[in-house]
């Protein structure tokens, strides 16, 4: 503590069952000017081996440097941060606020200075869920990481890997082998999602929730996100000595999981449990199939470029993890008989997973008068949304955000305009999710009506904290992080490839423009995007050009340089 315009004469601590006090008796100075500056330090055991030494250091430093110096500090760290995450959009500020509080909110929640930490559902907003991660960090949150900041996506992917140990002891104890990662984890990666999370607010009596076991596409979708962190950085280094295990061991898991179903020589996943939540104890799930069809395509073609290019890395993992040639052929034989879920030659619909266009068709809002709490659980095993098409949230569509290249747009806008008015809208990720692919398709208007909706959750309070008797308040982190895909991978139309950035902006009406900065393979694009044009300016300090595919058309900006694209709202290239 630093006292300035005085004398302390005493100093005594006063304590009881509930409170400590510090008390100073103080000699103000003539003019009667008195300033206290108080310096708090926080460390862990998680952080240094003498945690009480660390903070009585910091904290002296603190107060010999002064409020002033410590804030000029903080100011700089903050804008060093802003300088890389700022989404600005012009001509709309109301938008334009409540997009900084998003982007903020994830920030904070980040441990951006850790890589045993992962992000939690609810930051440090609130006791729910203790700070835990889901499928949130590396579908929601880490997106806007691995665009802006690549370090702090590689933080979180290595403390993915820093539990693969807790993901292999959960497969292990539910009887599959490799690595089944927990759907509430922490600083071990051991399962913390409780078997019986919700009650049943009719009878008190406790649901059994299958959150924990059949929610099996947490592993995959951990795999495919190291791909796409591969295919934007470049980071063999990480892919050596982190990566290929982790997909390694997915691949054991998944191998493990499948079911070959001897009436159509086909394997199959069976008791699933998809993102959306509502639909537990189904079969061929279409997201964790396809999620799964990624992740054994990645370790397969991991596996033969290793063997080409790395084979001490190969040999190494083969050596620690007891891989054998027998492995590799079983995971190409479950990827080439892996079921292939084909959207209706007529309607282009894709089903949910198997046997979902059987249940009863109702809308959401009609289906909310069967209520008889305002707090029921709407999901398995008993809620009012198990035996019908509701949907808590989007799961063919979710599979539209992770894999836009491998589904035509017929078939995107058929099961977008399907899905949509089935969905209940009972997460805070399912609006922004539908805004992202919306954006992509064009149907800007639409789009921008749901991600406001979805980037005001917070600020409206439009959700409901305590589904099924069970409070889960505070800030949506991973909500947070959607907002700014919507952002920037819908309205600014980015897509990172292996060989360049895709850029195709449709800005709703009232934005005059939307700028935003993208890392990729080490180099800094700024982009200022309007609907008539876009303008990239490559940063000096960049090791080569950044290639961009501007609506279909490559535009190459060498470092320090400016290219500009002009085009129509149809995306007709008028010049470059």
């Amino acid at each position: 503590m630093g006292v300035h315009g005085g004398t302390v004469q005493a100093e005594r601590i006063e304590q009881d069952d509930r409170e400590l006090y510090r008390v100073l008796d103080i000699e103000v100075g003539a003019d009667g000017l008195l300033v206290i500056e108080q310096v708090m330090t926080v460390h862990s055991g998680n952080d240094v081996d003498y945690p009480l030494v660390a903070s009585l250091e910091l904290a002296r430093s603190g107060v010999a440097d002064g409020y002033e110096v410590l804030l000029a500090r903080h100011a700089l760290a903050w804008e060093a941060r802003w300088n890389r995450i700022d989404v600005r959009v012009t001509g709309d500020p109301v938008t334009q606020a409540v997009l900084r509080y998003n982007l903020y909110h994830n920030v904070i929640a980040t441990p951006m200075h850790a890589d045993h930490l992962p992000i939690g559902a609810r930051g440090l907003s609130c006791q729910a869920y203790q700070g835990a991660a889901f499928w949130d960090q590396e579908v929601f949150n880490l997106p806007m990481w691995v665009h802006t900041f690549p370090e702090v996506a590689r933080n979180l992917l290595i403390y993915r890997h820093k539990t693969l140990d807790g993901a292999r002891r959960k497969a292990a104890d539910l009887g599959y082998t490799g690595a089944f990662y927990a759907w509430i984890s922490g600083d071990t990666g051991d399962e913390l999602c409780p078997d019986f999370f919700f009650v049943d607010v009719l009878t008190g009596r406790p649901i059994r929730n299958h959150f924990n076991d059949w929610q099996m596409h947490i592993s995959p979708d951990v795999a495919v996100t190291i791909d796409g962190y591969l295919r934007a950085t470049g980071d063999t280094t990480f892919l050596a000595e982190r990566g290929a295990e982790i997909v390694f061991e997915v691949a054991r898991f998944l191998a493990s999981f499948v079911y070959l179903r001897p009436a159509d020589d086909h394997y199959h996943l069976l008791r699933l449990l998809g993102p959306d939540e509502y639909h537990e104890n189904v079969d061929d799930n279409l997201f964790s199939v396809e999620q799964s069809r990624i992740a054994l395509a990645e370790a397969c073609q991991l596996w033969d470029l290793l063997d080409a290019e790395r084979p001490e890395v190969l040999a190494r993992l083969r050596d620690e993890l007891g891989l054998g040639d027998d492995e590799r052929a079983l995971w190409g034989d479950i990827l080439e008989r892996l079921v292939v879920i084909e959207p209706d030659p007529d309607t282009r619909l894709l089903e949910q997973f198997e046997g979902y266009f059987e249940l009863e068709d109702i809308p959401p809002d009609e289906l909310r008068q069967r209520l008889q709490h305002p707090d029921e659980y709407w999901g398995w095993p008993n809620g009012i949304a198990v035996h019908t098409q509701v949907t808590k949230q989007p799961d063919v569509v979710q599979l539209f955000v992770s894999q836009p290249e491998h589904y035509d747009r017929a078939t995107v806008e058929a099961n977008y305009d399907y899905y949509l008015p089935r969905t209940q809208h009972g997460s805070s990720l399912s609006r922004p999710m539908y805004a992202l692919v919306a954006a992509r398709l064009g149907r800007v208007a639409e789009a921008e009506e749901l991600f406001l909706r979805g980037a005001t959750v917070d600020l409206l309070a439009d959700s409901h904290p305590a589904p099924g008797g069970t409070f889960i308040g505070g800030i949506h982190v991973a909500a947070c992080g959607a907002t700014w895909q919507v952002a920037v991978l819908g309205f600014g139309g980015v897509h990172l490839r292996t060989d360049h950035v895709e850029v195709a902006p449709r800005l709703p009406e009232g934005w005059e423009r939307l700028q935003f900065g993208l890392a990729w393979r080490g180099c800094w694009l700024e982009v200022d995007a309007c609907n008539d044009g876009v303008v990239l300016t490559a940063d000096p300090e960049n090791p080569a050009d950044v290639e961009v595919a501007v609506h279909g058309q490559r535009v190459v900006v060498p470092p320090g340089e400016a290219r500009s694209v002009a085009f129509d709202i149809d995306s007709e290239l008028i010049s470059s």
